[in-house]
């Protein structure tokens, strides 16, 4: 028997790639008179079939009335096969609508946080490695190039040379993305030319947090000149056209002691801050806007890196002097909200060494569960060495459009104990504070808390 042919149609929709539907259709043949008709949406939409009622054409020895010996009624093909295929057309475009991938919900803004960056914090954070961004970058990122020790992150730029790249060096990220607020860091950069120390905010392509533009906010060191610190921010900016940099005077050498930096953005612009001083801002307007925490969110970052030749008339040109060049940061704070306040104490760390009987809250971490309807709270214990504490009793209390939930936990030995709050669906903000935490043979030392509360808008 021969096989029937099969006429297909390709409805393009408009909107890019994916969006086209296949609409396969089975023409009758002469050794068929079924027919067979069947609409194929590509991508995520279930394949349907629709067939006629007619009859199969009989073979020898068969007759046409079938099991009841009653005569089917003949129907042209042709007609049947325009009339099936006018119903595939509907039932392909309405398959299309019913089936379009929606777009992936953007994450919810992640809430205030300090770490004192002596560990390796990947509940928040993630090192860069395996890949590049080519150029001015004449580096790869790799794990290896971000260490911790001695109480401090520190990112090192040296010649391993990968991925086709002379150098390699260490850059740090957050896991979330975060909106408005404080960003402030305690750091020393590179002072060799030809480097980049930075500590900024960015969101682009590849990230989720928003509209999938370039948005960034920096607090950047040249190598060249480290007496200048280069404040700068790009808005919905992906061809990097925007010239908003400016260079502050800092009246001393930032290469040799570390110093805090950081910024508040808001709705109406951003305030940069050396030390808890306002040194420059910049002023949201029609004509030059300042990114928007509505269109989107952005993931805090530190690295180091050196200038290809096509930057070294920015930075320098960097020239390997045998030994690896390092930046050194000792600790990055968020504080969540337009109402927050740059330049209150750096934040303070455990007890010194040598009091290991005292113990202090190190981390509060706040985060949604899949529903967006529960808060989750773990909370870190260390002792005064900056050890885990397991076994810790730690009390707390719920506040804002959630007021009930755990309010008492053990820590695990990773020394974290996990809250769970109430569920609601009420939008808003929630905090949580520890009130106390106890354990045979520690005391607890609420002034040298790295947090006592948190909160996240839900």
């Amino acid at each position: 028997m021969r096989p029937a042919r099969r006429t297909k149609l390709r409805i393009e929709r408009g909107g890019g790639r994916g969006s086209a539907v296949s609409v396969g259709f089975k023409r009758c043949s002469s050794a068929r008179r079924a027919t067979d008709a069947a609409a194929y949406v590509k991508g995520s939409v279930t394949q349907f079939t629709v067939r006629s009622s007619l009859a199969e054409k009989p073979g020898p020895g068969r007759s046409q009335a079938g099991a009841q010996g009653t005569q089917m009624p003949q129907r042209k093909c042709g007609n049947t096969s325009k009339t099936l295929l006018a119903a595939l057309l509907a039932l392909a475009m309405t398959a299309q609508q019913a089936g379009a991938a929606r777009p992936a919900a953007k994450p919810r803004a992640a809430g205030s946080f300090v770490d004192p960056l002596d560990t390796y914090d990947t509940a928040r954070w993630v090192k860069a490695d395996g890949w590049k961004n080519g150029s001015p970058f004449d580096n790869a990122w790799r794990a290896d190039h971000v260490g911790f020790g001695g109480g401090q992150m520190t990112l090192r730029l040296d010649d391993v040379a990968d991925l086709g790249e002379p150098y390699s060096s260490g850059e740090y990220r957050t896991t979330g993305f975060h909106g408005y607020g404080c960003y402030e860091a305690s750091f020393r950069p590179a002072g060799a030319a030809g480097t980049v120390s930075s500590f900024f905010t960015f969101a682009g392509p590849y990230d989720n947090g928003g509209n999938g533009r370039h948005n960034e906010i920096d607090v950047e060191f040249i190598g060249s000149d480290t007496r200048r610190v280069q404040f700068n921010f790009w808005t919905n900016d992906d061809s990097y056209a925007s010239r908003n940099e400016v260079a502050v005077d800092l009246g001393f050498d930032a290469a040799d002691a570390a110093h805090v930096y950081g910024f508040k953005w808001t709705a109406t612009g951003i305030r940069w801050y050396v030390d808890g001083a306002l040194v420059h801002e910049a002023f949201d307007s029609p004509a030059n806007p300042t990114p928007k925490a509505g269109e989107s969110l952005h993931k805090v970052m530190m690295n180091l890196w050196p200038v290809d030749e096509t930057a070294a008339g920015w930075a320098g040109t960097f020239a390997w002097s045998g030994a690896p060049v390092t930046a050194s940061y000792d600790w990055v704070r968020y504080t969540a909200g337009e109402a927050c306040e740059v330049g209150a104490p750096p934040p303070g760390g455990p007890p010194p060494p040598g009091n290991p009987e005292s113990m202090s809250v190190r981390d509060i971490a706040l985060a949604l569960d899949a529903r967006g309807t529960q808060v989750i709270a773990r909370v870190a214990i260390v002792d005064g060495l900056g050890n885990a504490v397991a076994g810790a009793g730690v009390a707390g209390g719920w506040s804002g459009v959630i007021s009930g939930g755990d309010t008492g936990r053990t820590t695990d030995s990773n020394g974290i104990a996990t809250f769970w709050s109430a569920r609601t669906r009420t939008p808003g903000s929630v905090q949580f504070c520890v009130t106390g935490v106890s354990r045979d043979g520690l005391g607890y030392d609420a002034g040298a808390n790295l947090e006592t509360c948190d909160s996240i808008t839900k």
